[in-house]
């Protein structure tokens, strides 16, 4: 994926991206002009009316490559093997941190703590959708955890930060309030004819459904057009690595060419813990060489009770 030159201030590159810190946000104007916002959405829209094609074929040729990798895995585990169901965290970590093994293919057992930096993840992400679907956010923790209250599986994090002292209650806040701080100035105010729509959920089934890739948008915005990439996805990191989310990104514009038969036009990467951001062109040979990771792990995956 080439990454689109960035305005108006750059960083040092990390991993061939131009980071950018977009600085103070200048005065607001019509369609978000004169600010970091009104650069992402100018960013989204460059080039627009010259949407690429892409090879008819790319789609299914990725599939079936993927469909050698999971049959493969689905003969190791057996038959009778519940469906497997995986995410960018265990497909995309690193080999010797996130080792395969009979722990990892089980269910993740519930839990009632978290580590900071997860609790902040979840409580961003959903002052994220707030701010996309309402334009607005006011008290950041008690939003957040009233967003999450409608969630069924959060219980235990809102458990969790209820537990917390009134010390690491307000430090808590005042993350929320500096991360939000930044995302009023990223994001984009979408018109209704861009189709804005967050946690937009993907399922790829593969081996007859007995393994199953599965990921999120944080945002994702466009409709699917026939023999056309029409889609830009803007995705949401909360402080965690860079170059991880930068890799999660690529790997559900393939998840989405999976889906509807073309990668996204465009991909946006947001980091609300410093401000910088970036943009994406998407390539066929970034789709190829995620598709040939995936197939590696699958592999690492179908030896895991060795």
């Amino acid at each position: 994926m080439v990454p689109v030159t960035l305005q108006p201030r750059r960083a040092p590159q990390r991993d061939g991206l131009v980071e950018v810190d977009p600085g103070p946000p200048g005065p607001p104007g019509p369609g978000n002009t004169g600010t970091a916002q009104g650069d992402v959405l100018a960013r989204l829209r460059d080039r627009s009316a010259q949407r690429p094609r892409f090879d008819p074929g790319l789609a299914g040729g990725l599939r079936a490559w993927l469909e050698d990798g999971a049959g493969a895995l689905v003969a190791r585990r057996g038959d009778d093997a519940l469906p497997l169901h995986l995410g960018p965290r265990l497909l995309l970590g690193p080999a010797d941190q996130n080792s395969p093994s009979r722990q990892t293919l089980a269910l993740a057992p519930k839990r009632e703590n978290y580590p900071s930096q997860v609790v902040t993840s979840y409580l961003v992400h959903a002052l994220f959708r707030q701010l996309v679907t309402t334009g607005s956010v006011g008290d950041p923790l008690t939003d957040a955890l009233d967003a999450l209250g409608l969630h069924p599986n959060r219980a235990g994090l809102i458990r969790h930060v209820g537990r917390l002292d009134r010390r690491a209650r307000t430090e808590l806040r005042a993350e929320l309030t500096d991360q939000i701080g930044h995302l009023r100035e990223l994001t984009p105010h979408f018109a209704p004819g861009w189709l804005p729509r967050t946690d937009d959920r993907l399922a790829i089934p593969l081996a007859g459904g007995r393994v199953v890739l599965c990921g999120v948008f944080d945002l994702l915005v466009g409709a699917p057009a026939p023999g056309q990439a029409s889609l830009c996805a803007l995705q949401l990191t909360s402080g965690g690595p860079w170059a991880f989310a930068r890799t999660a990104l690529h790997y559900l514009a393939l998840l989405e060419t999976l889906r509807h038969g073309n990668p996204p036009f465009r991909l946006g990467l947001l980091d609300s813990a410093v401000g910088r951001y970036v943009i994406e062109d998407v390539q066929q040979e970034h789709l190829r060489a995620m598709a040939s990771h995936l197939v590696t792990r699958l592999a690492l995956l179908a030896g895991a009770d060795d």
